[in-house]
């Protein structure tokens, strides 16, 4: 499928407000020859890591099953706050190499979150959807937001790892209102800040959804099939027969990853399926974006789908 700019999209994402969105966590003092040391220094631990996975296979312990996904982010979500969404407070200690279109930065992950936030908020404005699931949710930060800017929707939220469903509930217990930082870090005004509140969280497996045909609008996943490569069919099946309109997919689709981040996306068996893959399961893409602030080895694309029939 061909990529539409993001300016020129449904999206209609100005690239001055992503930029003003995603610079308070960047590293605007870095020397640009600092990037390119620390971009060929990832490069050449790239190859050597990639070459080790082809030569001993299986031997490696890097196969990404279910398991070792749900152990990775147990511990991930274990050992993560919402305070690291703060624009003050951001883990400044993980800085990697980003680009977007012609520009070379250091930068953090939490701009990438409010940048997807951003994108999220724009497909569903198109979209009008009256219930949301969410797969893969992680800690819930994205409907945490979400719930607060559109007060009209049903939100749910899927998540396979017990540390950050306990995580997002336990946001929900202990607050009454959205904290000033979070409102901060919203791309747009909320105006129902006890939105939250009303999300249902749920465990279980994207292979297997907890929920009968058609139950939701509109599904999305946000870097969350980036993890299910091995159960990539399963997924994409599940995704397609809970939604009832629309599905939303920000991932590492194969479109986007060439050259290096090809490379990446192998030595760290992620997901790569295609966007047309999307057809093949009843999700006819409507169109797509790519043109975002991104890591180094890691592009994923925004897709819009519509059900058909």
């Amino acid at each position: 499928m061909q990529l539409t700019p993001a300016a020129a999209s449904p999206l209609a994402a100005d690239d001055a407000w992503v930029w003003r969105l995603f610079e308070p966590f960047t590293d605007r003092g870095v020397d640009p020859a600092a990037w390119l040391r620390e971009a060929r220094r990832r490069k050449f631990m790239l190859v050597k890591r990639y070459l080790r996975r082809k030569l001993l296979g299986r031997l490696t312990g890097d196969e990404r099953n279910e398991r070792t996904v749900l152990n990775e982010y147990e511990r991930s979500w274990s050992g993560t706050t919402y305070d690291r969404y703060s624009l003050d407070r951001f883990p400044r200690n993980d800085f990697i190499p980003w680009v977007w279109r012609d520009r070379r930065f250091f930068a953090t992950d939490v701009g990438g979150t409010r940048i997807r936030q951003l994108l999220l908020v724009r497909a569903i404005e198109l979209a009008k959807p009256r219930s949301v699931l969410e797969i893969g949710c992680g800690n819930g930060i994205n409907l945490i937001l979400l719930a607060c800017r559109f007060p009209e929707v049903a939100f749910t939220g899927l998540e396979l790892t017990e540390a950050g469903q306990r995580a997002a509930r336990r946001f929900q217990d202990h607050h009454a209102t959205l904290p000033d930082f979070l409102r901060d870090f919203a791309p747009e005004p909320l105006p129902d800040p006890t939105g939250f509140k009303r999300i249902r969280f749920e465990r279980g497996s994207a292979a297997e959804l907890p929920f009968a045909n058609g139950s939701f609008d509109f599904v999305q996943s946000v870097l969350a099939l980036e993890q299910m490569e091995q159960i990539r069919t399963k997924a994409l099946s599940e995704m397609a027969r809970v939604t009832a309109r629309h599905s939303f997919n920000i991932e590492p689709f194969r479109d986007v990853n060439i050259g290096w981040s090809r490379l990446y996306v192998e030595r760290r068996d992620y997901f790569r399926g295609s966007i047309d893959e999307l057809g093949g399961y009843g999700l006819a893409p409507q169109w797509a974006v790519a043109d975002f602030p991104q890591e180094l080895f890691l592009r994923a694309a925004a897709v819009l789908s519509k059900k058909n029939g």
